[in-house]
């Protein structure tokens, strides 16, 4: 019988090896190329932004895919961000209570500023009502959710500090300011953090929950309660449908903390990109994010 054992010599050995090592080689360069290449990129982002004119005061970039701050400007600062705020708001409602929960809205709720079309003793499942407080930013909404968490603002405090919002503090559920009882003028903020900051929540908030927090980005929804009134519910960000495949969604404002927006989307790379503005104007927050995402697109992302 024929032996099935073979024999190589030395020199076909050798040779085997050597193509091993070529192969290894040229897949390290390709990676070292590649990371290079991704750094030079980079470098030339921070260059243009660093001269980039918008009417906000801080505004972040942060790459989840790259997982990696792209660019910030004044973004470990702490400032108001209003209604940013509802953001902790839904996601301390949400990891409290079983979103499947039903809630009462409560006078106090519906004492809180603006109109949003919510009825006194209307129920709400807790998943239906953090929808219509995403996306109209609906100030009776986030309320009610919060009157319904015990110790809501030790929890979003200690929320903010476990996934590593180390520039954060809440004083109220909203985001809307707080005023002097006696001028009715606004004296601090209802809530502070760093557009770094938010970053971070609006990346947990999404990832956490995005059966809830993709509702976000939505143009408008008919919601129903649980009382059987249904609810037209339409977007505070004008400019949801000029963001190209955007995942999330929030704005923000009040005279005394500006004009504030937080999105996250993903490029014509597949980069899931989030974006901060804080300190901007009402209408500038539209405008700085349209001009961030313009430049991002132009000078990195687009193929």
């Amino acid at each position: 019988m024929e032996s099935t054992n073979k024999n190589y010599s030395p020199f076909f050995i050798l040779i085997i090896i050597a193509l091993e090592a070529i192969l290894f080689s040229i897949g390290n360069n390709k990676s070292e190329n590649k990371f290079i290449d991704e750094e030079n990129k980079i470098k030339k982002i921070q260059a243009v932004f660093k001269n980039i004119s918008v009417e906000a005061k801080a505004f972040s970039i942060y790459d989840q895919t790259l997982d990696r701050k792209i660019y910030g400007r004044n973004d470990e600062t702490p400032m108001p961000i209003a209604s940013l705020t509802k953001i902790m708001t839904a996601v301390v409602a949400l990891n409290t209570k079983n979103m499947d929960e039903v809630i009462t809205i409560s006078f106090d709720a519906l004492k809180q500023e603006g109109d949003f079309g919510l009825y006194v003793n209307e129920k709400f499942k807790i998943k239906d009502l953090t929808k219509i407080t995403l996306i109209n930013s609906a100030n009776d909404g986030a309320y009610a959710l919060s009157e319904n968490v015990s110790d809501v603002l030790e929890k979003m405090n200690v929320k903010a500090r476990k996934i590593g919002m180390e520039n954060t503090l809440f004083f109220n559920s909203t985001g809307l300011d707080i005023n002097n009882m006696e001028t009715g003028l606004p004296t601090h903020a209802g809530a502070y953090a760093s557009a770094e900051d938010v970053n971070i929540m609006t990346i947990y908030a999404s990832r956490a929950y995005p059966e809830i927090f993709n509702m976000s980005v939505l143009s408008e929804k008919n919601i129903k309660s649980e009382s059987g009134f249904t609810h037209n519910v339409k977007n505070t960000n004008t400019i949801i449908d000029k963001i190209p495949n955007i995942l999330f969604s929030k704005t923000g404002y009040t005279p005394f903390s500006g004009g504030s927006l937080t999105v996250i989307y993903k490029n014509e790379d597949e980069h899931e990109i989030a974006i901060t503005i804080l300190g901007s104007t009402i209408e500038g927050r539209f405008s700085d994010m349209e001009k961030i995402i313009n430049t991002l697109t132009y000078l990195f992302y687009k193929k």
